[in-house]
Formats: C-alpha cells, structure tokens, sequence
C-alpha cells in the first residue's frame, strides 16, 4: 500500500490484521516549515507518527517515496540521512508526466544524475544495482552500509524492456503502463462473481498486452489522460 502516512498510527494495527505485509509512504521533505508549504498542511508530525507505528507493527522495512524539484534538491541530504538513521529505505522517484496541472517539462525535473551529484556532498555512494532485475529502483549502499538509497528514473534511465509491473487503480481496474491509457477492469469481474481463474486470466491478458516502452523520447508521445492522484497512486 502506498500512503501519505496522514492517520497511519491509528490504522495500521486493523491493516496489518487484514494482511498488509508492505508499505510505502510518500514523503518529500522532513522540513516542516518546507512540509507545510508543499503540502498546503502542517502534518509532518503526523506523517513521522505514521512511520514509526509502521515500524512497531513490523512493516519493515518501511519505503520512504520522494519526488523532488529543482527548488527542493538540497533538501535531499537531510531526507537520506534522516532515513538512514531510522532504518527506512529511502527511494527517489523522477517526476513523470503524470500530473493533474499538465505543467510537467523534462527540462524543469530534477534528473537522476543531478541528485547523485548532490547526495555525493555528503555520502559515499556505490556503483548502482538491482535487487530483481525488474525492479523500478536502482540501489546505492551509502557510506558502506547497510543503508541504501534507490533512484526510479523512469524518466532518463527507463527500464522498460525489463519492467513487469502493473498497477490496480482506485476503481479497481489494472494498468499494464503508468503512461498508458489502457486498463482492464478486474471490478466488473468481481461483482459479477467471476472465479479466481478468470479474474488472474484477465490480469495475465493485461500484463502480456504491456507496450513496449513509454516513449517519452519519442515525438509522438501523448501524456496519459489521468493524472496519477485519478488513478489512485
């Protein structure tokens, strides 16, 4: 599940309960004046509570999410070392073309190569790897260990061809890309009382019809219609 952490400690037993088993938590900054700015809400204190009831329900370890901009780049130290000492793997993420303003411009994002350039101030960092040669984050153990830190840099080190994720939005339909439109709706299937067979038959159909990239680079590309607070992410 991913969260904003916003009422997390009072929720997390019952969700634990339920069988959640992971958990990431998008967070930007551990500043607060710079939190309420960005967020239009003073809740940092909130979102720490949520992190370590996180912790003490044994979902561990606890992803931290962030997307940075350029006028939040220098907060990106104080975001790692703060993860690093309250054992939560940090994961920055490349802004995408995925939101409700339509302002995205790959020439205002913050790129992979400018946060390693800055993260590289303050920590020894290790040349990248990957735990699943799927997965969306390349990793770095900072100052030796056992810390890491992931990039998702979806945007200038795709990892399409390797990619084999799919998404289930907030109306329970699955999407085999991010930056596709495409979706099969697993939810009509479930009220019509459609068996585990079929329903992971549709999911398979989705995720066989993934495209064969984004195509961000590519002049003919076409953001998706919803942004990714529609979709549920």
């Amino acid at each position: 599940m991913t969260t904003n952490g916003v009422g997390l400690d009072k929720r997390v037993a019952s969700l634990v309960q339920a069988g959640l088993t992971r958990l990431n938590i998008s967070l930007d900054t551990i500043d607060r004046d710079h939190f309420a700015r960005l967020t239009r809400r003073d809740r940092l204190p909130a979102v720490l509570d949520g992190i370590r009831a996180a912790h003490d329900a044994g979902l561990t370890p606890v992803k931290i999410n962030a997307v940075l901009m350029p006028e939040t780049l220098d907060g990106a130290v104080d975001l790692l070392e703060w993860s690093v000492a309250h054992g939560c793997r940090l994961r920055f993420i490349e802004q995408m073309p995925l939101d409700a303003d339509a302002t995205w411009a790959r020439n205002s994002m913050v790129t992979a190569e400018q946060l390693l350039s800055v993260l590289r101030t303050r920590f020894r960092l290790t040349e990248p790897f990957r735990e699943d040669p799927s997965a969306p984050a390349e990793e770095w153990i900072v100052d030796d260990g056992p810390g890491t830190v992931g990039i998702i840099a979806s945007v200038t080190r795709s990892f399409c061809e390797d990619c084999d994720r799919t998404r289930i939005t907030a109306e329970g339909s699955v999407r085999s890309c991010l930056f596709g439109d495409d979706e099969t709706d697993l939810r009509a299937l479930l009220r019509r009382d459609a068996d585990d067979a079929t329903i992971a038959a549709w999911w398979q159909a989705a995720m066989w019809g993934k495209q064969a990239g984004h195509g961000i680079d590519s002049a003919g590309f076409a953001r998706p219609a919803r942004s990714m607070g529609a979709i549920g992410g």
